[in-house]
């Protein structure tokens, strides 16, 4: 349990994820449109991004 508890505590402080980096390859708008745009300005007039789309 101790060993739970501080891993837990040394992860919340680090920022420490098990998933791998996301390479980027477009994005999910939330009008339900798709973007190959990956950055800044990504969906845009299409209410914003929902969720990236990764590689």
């Amino acid at each position: 349990m101790k060993k739970t508890i501080l891993v837990f505590v040394i992860v919340s402080m680090f920022g420490v994820s098990c998933e791998e980096p996301c390479v980027r390859v477009g994005a999910k708008c939330k009008d339900g449109t798709t973007s190959t745009a990956t950055g800044s300005g990504a969906c845009s007039g299409h209410g914003g991004v929902k969720e990236w789309i990764c590689q």
